[in-house]
C-alpha cells in the first residue's frame, strides 16, 4: 500500500512540474508579448474590427470612405488615450483597439490566466461597450 501510494504521489508531482513547464513555455516575456500584440492587433483591426465597425455607419458614402482607411497608419493605428483626432468618428475603434492590444498583451503573458488573474475571453473575442454601442444595428 505505501509503495502504491508512494507511486502516485511521484507520479502526481511529475505531472504538476511537467505542466507547469509547459505553461511556463508558452508564456512570453513583456518585452516578446508587447512586440508581438502591436503587430496582431492592428492586422486584426485590418481584417474584422474597422470592416465590421465601418459597415454600421449609416450611409454608403460614411462607409466607403471608412473602409478605405482601414490600414495599420491610419484607423488600425495603435492611439493612446486623448490623442485629439480631426476625425472624432475613430473614437470608438480607437478603445477597442486599446482594450484589445492590453487584453492580448496580457493572454501572451499568462496564456492560463492563473499568475496574474486576467479576463479568461480571449482577447479577440473583446468587445467595448463603445464599439458595442457603436456597432450595433
Amino acid at each position: 500500500m505505501k509503495i502504491a501510494l508512494s507511486l502516485v504521489v511521484i507520479l502526481c508531482l511529475g505531472f504538476v512540474e511537467f505542466s507547469h513547464q509547459a505553461k511556463s513555455a508558452t508564456a512570453m516575456t513583456i518585452a516578446e508579448s508587447t512586440a508581438f500584440c502591436e503587430r496582431e492587433v492592428p492586422n486584426y483591426c485590418i481584417q474584422t474590427t474597422c470592416p465590421l465597425f465601418c459597415n454600421s455607419l449609416r450611409t454608403k458614402r460614411q462607409r466607403d470612405l471608412c473602409n478605405s482607411g482601414c490600414t495599420k497608419t491610419n484607423r488600425c493605428q495603435n492611439r493612446p488615450i486623448g490623442l485629439t483626432e480631426a476625425d472624432r468618428t475613430n473614437v470608438a475603434l480607437d478603445a477597442q483597439n486599446r482594450e484589445q492590444l492590453l487584453a492580448c498583451i496580457a493572454e501572451k503573458r499568462d496564456p492560463s490566466g492563473n499568475t496574474t488573474g486576467r479576463r479568461t475571453t480571449p482577447w479577440k473575442e473583446i468587445r467595448t461597450p463603445a464599439f458595442l454601442k457603436a456597432t450595433r444595428p
